[in-house]
């Protein structure tokens, strides 16, 4: 079967249309289990792996490796370090604006970055795994509020029709709630809310609200119909590839969200141009590119970001780039091939 992304233009031919029947057959609505069959699927398989690799109540975590234990060794003896040193914020912070990062041997446990530690004893944010603490039931039930709350936001006319966010806002609620319930009943670690917000992925969502509006503006200007003509094409599949590699670019350079919000009304527009009568695999071609583009860089999705806000070890940009630039290659190859 050709994809209908490289086959023949579908085109609308009015004339071609029989209008001798006053009765118009109502279009067939797809069923939601075939809409979303294939991801529940997905997310089977995934909880199926999951607990042959880590069992049932996630015990059988395999053993950590000598590199590994001579790194928590040495995050051990520094945090030690660390705790009971005088805390000193304000030299702190001008030594912190002066100095960058100490760099260990990897004898000493790798490249890890002293202010991360500092993060610690000055009570700000840092990422401690604490899965250990929490009783059998505490991660059951954890875990069937998680994937619950996944189908209601694939399903969100079921309950009550909220949307989708409301169902997120809902959920984020309930499991703030839930820890806590977890901690004052015993089957929980304690847990800080406050402690747990986390300012880069804010601030980088703050920036595309920022881009949102200027790209609004820009609009008048004729961006979009520059960036229409650039992507338009005679030839379906060398639109299809021109969208693609577009998207990927710019998701990587800029965020997957301002790429989806930018493309997404000229591919509709270039679609209608070229009379095609089903959109949707154009769509979808630049969600999976824009998706897969963003995991290149660390400003590319707010996932990315919060990642390298959490580690300790100091990720630098280029690095981080370096790292992903195999796996979003083979991903593309394989998307590509797949549309």
């Amino acid at each position: 079967m050709v994809s209908p992304l490289y086959d023949v233009e579908k085109h609308l031919a009015p004339d071609a249309i029989v209008t001798n029947d006053p009765v118009k057959m109502p279009m067939k609505k797809a069923s939601s289990l075939r809409t979303w069959g294939p991801a529940m699927v997905a997310v089977a398989v995934v909880l199926a792996v999951n607990v042959a690799l880590l069992g049932p109540t996630g015990g059988q975590i395999p053993a950590l490796s000598e590199t590994h234990q001579n790194f928590k060794i040495a995050a051990e003896e520094r945090t030690r370090a660390v705790l009971e040193m005088e805390s000193h914020w304000k030299d702190d912070l001008l030594i912190g604006r002066q100095i960058g990062s100490r760099n260990l041997s990897h004898e000493e446990g790798g490249v890890m970055e002293y202010t991360r530690r500092r993060h610690r004893h000055l009570t700000e944010y840092v990422f401690v795994d604490v899965s250990g603490e929490f009783s059998s039931f505490g991660k059951w039930s954890v875990t069937v509020i998680y994937f619950a709350y996944w189908v209601f936001l694939m399903f969100p006319n079921w309950f009550l029709p909220i949307g989708r966010p409301g169902i997120a806002l809902g959920g984020g609620l309930s499991m703030v709630v839930y820890r806590y319930i977890l901690q004052m009943t015993g089957n929980g670690p304690f847990f800080d809310a406050i402690k747990v917000i986390i300012l880069e992925p804010l601030f980088l969502l703050f920036g595309l609200m920022l881009t949102t509006i200027y790209l609004e503006k820009m609009e008048r200007g004729g961006l979009f119909d520059k960036l229409r003509e650039s992507l338009d094409d005679a030839v379906n599949w060398k639109r299809v590839a021109k969208i693609m590699t577009m998207s990927t670019i710019g998701s990587a350079a800029v965020m997957n969200d301002s790429v989806v919000l930018i493309f997404s009304g000229v591919v509709v527009d270039l679609c209608v141009r070229h009379k095609v009568a089903d959109s949707i695999p154009y769509l979808l071609a630049l969600a999976t590119t824009s998706n897969i583009g963003s995991a290149l860089t660390m400003t590319g999705n707010p996932q990315n970001i919060l990642i390298v806000s959490l580690a300790y070890d100091d990720i630098s940009w280029i690095a981080f780039a370096t790292d992903m630039v195999l796996p979003v290659i083979a991903a593309t190859f394989i998307n590509a091939v797949m549309m």
